[in-house]
């Protein structure tokens, strides 16, 4: 299995939420894997296209234990194991919702992320102490991320240049008008803003 992380390709960005390694319980349960004693693997993709890799283990409905390596600086690749407890709430209209809670807080949370008390360990965003990155960014290139965020989330590749992505199979038709029409207002604030930028430079050259 590859490494989960490396902390010497990350040491600059390891505060930030988009560069920081998660699980999330939503996309679990959607895809129907939080079956009692099954074994699946969670994927990443780094920018430089590598692909880490997370083993979960469903113990039972109410417990996973996250199976995964990483190496700190000047040390070698060590295999962890850590039990996170699932806590579930009845829906207004039938079904349940699963929640992870937090290993430091136990606050119910849908994300954890690598890091926070201690880099071996997943923690909610609060623990970890974690910003997005959009937090230090202006209002150009937060309508920019915006959009290529909702890009990804129709499968498409997150480029603003090309066309917009279509619906994806298993998505409602009105949600993805929803998506799109966010999108499409984000994808227009950054065209605008950079444009009014690129004039500007123009005038003071």
């Amino acid at each position: 299995m590859p490494g989960l992380c490396d902390y010497r390709d990350r040491v600059a960005t390891f505060n930030l939420v988009e560069y920081t390694f998660d699980i999330d319980v939503r996309r679990w349960q959607r895809r129907e894997f939080l079956t009692p004693n099954t074994t699946f693997l969670t994927l990443w993709r780094t920018d430089d296209r590598r692909c880490c890799s997370l083993r979960v283990r469903v113990i039972s409905e109410d417990q996973v234990r996250l199976i995964y390596s990483l190496r700190m600086p000047g040390k070698r690749w060590q295999r962890k194991e850590q039990p996170i407890k699932i806590v579930w709430d009845s829906c207004r209209y039938g079904g349940r919702r699963p929640w992870l809670l937090c290993p430091v807080c136990a606050r119910r949370v849908a994300v954890l992320y690598l890091g926070g008390i201690s880099p071996f360990s997943f923690s909610c965003r609060r623990c970890a102490k974690l910003k997005y990155q959009c937090e230090s960014s202006g209002p150009r290139l937060r309508s920019m991320r915006k959009a290529q965020k909702l890009r990804r989330q129709l499968d498409g590749s997150g480029a603003l240049e090309e066309p917009f992505p279509e619906k994806p199979p298993a998505m409602h038709e009105k949600r993805y008008l929803q998506i799109k029409k966010i999108a499409l207002s984000a994808e227009e604030e950054w065209f605008r803003r950079s444009a009014y930028l690129f004039r500007a430079l123009e005038r003071d050259s």
